[in-house]
């Protein structure tokens, strides 16, 4: 039996063909049909609400392939079990044949996508094309090189070479992904710099006239030391009445809400323009503007834009898609999209067939459909420990599926509580269909019960902590032991990430904003970020004195500065912990309010009463006491609650 590893937490390595349009869809060519019910593309995706679109998410998302039998629970492709009949890459050749369920993955993979560019969603699966998609497959396969113009075999019949070809010239080919789904998502991105210009595959995809296709696959054994996949999707079928769909413009991402899952801020955007409508000769003039609403960042296009790495543009008038007119750009320096990230598109310069200049304009909202774990570290659990791991919640709030790499290790419920079973690592997933696989996974490692244990006090928050991702693995031990500098700051810093959902750190190292430090004692860059952030300070000018502890009263001081930084990033510049109501009143003074320091006598009164730090007990602050490991995870999350509500 053949098996491909593929870990679900390890990006695909994607190749995409160039597919050369061999046939140019016109209307007055197109096979003609009783007329359906016209659509409306713009209509339908200006109107939509995120719920329609979950809707035919649901309908539409990616089979479970661990119950389908084609993956183990931890990731592992049984590249036999898709197959009703196996290929042969050997003379006399065979291409095999794919098992439906297979080939409808792809079919639901297609028609969502066409559902949110507003094309009609209806293909189906093309079965007289069956045998040709899988001889193409195995053609590429056979040559072991991805092709739109393979060459033939010595030993391969000319009839069924043939067959294969004309798969091949005439689909969309992907080389290294183990299912439709997977192809299709790849199809749709089209960015690398071999394709961006033209975004073909995406084009023949939501071609609005397409009504069938058919998918190919044949694995073949490379040098990868496992076996990769060969496939084809057929690309040039048009047999839908032209009469069936009404649009000015076919956009993707389309305008309205569109979800972030299948649209990387790396991806090129495409309009491609009906030319029964507009005038594809007269592109000169085009120009392209587009302005991201929240903080009105705007990018402007033109043909000097040419980088096909970065910031780019072009008018493609092609023959792809059915449309031989499409208008792509691609913006530089989006490195995410917040939630409900809007973005307005105006482009100028095109002329209607009447030769009058005409505008486009619209808006699209970038919304995420699925949840995510907020956790993204590993986390330790002991064994018979139950935590709940924290959701960010997503359009969808039901019927999410979690999956746990080993169940006799880790098992997670319906719920999405984890429960260490047994001494070992595994991982757990929700919804690990699409979207960024680092926020879908969490990495559990089972250690035994030993005798170091969280005090009784501390327990809940502790576990609180550790479901909503304040506490990796790395931070999770020395429980009653002092905390150190370096310790407390790197995990202050990791929970303002989850509170913004972004790597803070990582986007200042990229921009070479935190590289450069004042201290000679430490080389870290949480702490070049908080110290440059204003939430800790050196001991001196050039030392941070990185294992040094840290007492209650200048964790006091300390947490008012990661409350007030979270409070200004969550909610904008000017907000201040200050102007923050809530919180338990401190009106009696601690018994031992004598030895909290002039200096700290504010802060420590303030974080009391904001909650985010208490007393020893009901009299007693301890202001020199050293704050610990487990008193930080309490408190952090405090700190947490208090900002997430």
């Amino acid at each position: 039996m053949n098996m491909t590893r593929h870990r679900w937490n390890q990006p695909l390595k994607l190749i995409l063909a160039t597919l050369v349009a061999t046939s140019i869809w016109s209307a007055a060519g197109a096979p003609q049909h009783a007329s359906a019910a016209s659509s409306d593309v713009q209509q339908l995706t200006q109107n939509r609400a995120k719920q329609d679109i979950l809707a035919k998410w649901l309908q539409y998302r990616p089979m479970d392939m661990v119950k389908a039998g084609y993956t183990s629970e931890d990731g592992i492709y049984n590249t036999d079990a898709i197959y009703k009949q196996a290929p042969q890459l050997i003379a006399p050749y065979s291409p095999g044949k794919l098992k439906p369920q297979y080939i409808e993955d792809g079919i639901n993979a297609a028609n969502f996508v066409r559902y949110l560019a507003g094309v009609p969603d209806d293909l189906v699966a093309d079965s007289s094309l069956e045998q040709q998609q899988q001889t193409g497959a195995l053609l590429n396969a056979v040559n072991k090189q991805l092709s739109h113009h393979p060459v033939q075999p010595a030993d391969m019949s000319q009839s069924q070479f043939d067959l294969g070809y004309k798969a091949t010239s005439s689909s969309n080919l992907f080389l290294g992904s183990n299912t439709f789904y997977d192809n299709v998502l790849g199809y749709m991105s089209d960015s690398d710099a071999s394709n961006i210009d033209r975004v073909g595959h995406r084009r023949w995809i939501i071609n609005p006239t397409m009504k069938k296709t058919m998918f190919g696959m044949v694995y073949a054994d490379m040098s990868y030391g496992y076996p990769v996949p060969f496939a084809t999707m057929s690309a040039f079928n048009s047999e839908r009445n032209p009469s069936e769909v009404s649009y000015d413009y076919v956009a993707w991402p389309s305008a309205g809400y569109f979800p972030q899952e299948v649209f990387s801020p790396n991806d090129a955007w495409s309009v491609s323009l009906n030319t029964s409508r507009y005038d594809k000769s007269h592109t000169n003039d085009i120009r392209v503007e587009l302005v991201r609403e929240r903080d009105e960042r705007k990018w402007s296009f033109n043909a000097s834009d040419t980088d096909r790495e970065g910031k780019f543009f072009n008018v493609d008038t092609g023959g792809y898609g059915g449309i031989p007119y499409s208008i792509i750009f691609r913006p530089d320096g989006i490195e995410e999209f917040a939630e409900d990230d809007t973005f307005s598109v105006s482009i100028t310069g095109v002329y209607g067939r009447d030769g009058q200049a005409q505008e486009i304009h619209f808006q699209t909202t970038m919304f995420e459909m699925l949840p995510h774990f907020t956790a993204n570290a590993p986390i330790k659990l002991h064994v018979g420990e139950t935590i709940q791991l924290r959701l960010e919640s997503g359009t969808q709030t039901s019927d999410n599926l979690f999956v746990s790499s080993n169940s006799s290790i880790v098992s997670i419920d319906a719920q999405g509580r984890i429960t260490g079973i047994r001494k070992g690592e595994a991982y757990v997933s929700v919804d690990r269909y699409i979207g960024d696989p680092k926020s879908k996974i969490v990495t559990l490692r089972v250690s035994g019960n030993g005798d170091e244990k969280v005090s009784t006090w501390a327990q809940g928050a502790y576990l609180k902590a550790k479901g909503n991702g304040l506490i990796p693995m790395d931070f999770d031990l020395n429980y009653q032991r002092p905390i150190s500098r370096i310790t407390f700051t790197g995990m202050a810093v990791r929970m303002l990430e989850i509170v913004m959902k972004q790597d803070i750190v990582e986007n200042q190292v990229l921009h070479n904003d935190i590289n450069s430090t004042p201290f000679r004692d430490v080389s870290d860059w949480a702490v070049n970020w908080a110290n440059k952030n204003g939430i800790i300070s050196g001991t001196s000018a050039t030392t941070f004195s990185p294992d040094a502890t840290i007492t209650r009263e200048q964790a006091a001081k300390l947490l008012l500065n990661v409350y007030d930084k979270a409070l200004n990033m969550k909610k904008g510049a000017g907000s201040s912990v200050n102007a923050t109501s809530g919180g338990i009143a401190t009106a009696t003074p601690f018994a031992d309010d004598n030895l909290i320091s002039p200096w700290a006598k504010n802060v420590v009164y303030e974080a009391v009463r904001l909650n985010l730090l208490q007393g020893t007990d009901s009299t007693h602050f301890d202001p020199h006491g050293k704050l610990t490991h487990e008193q930080t995870y309490v408190i952090l999350e405090r700190v947490f609650e208090l900002i997430e509500g």
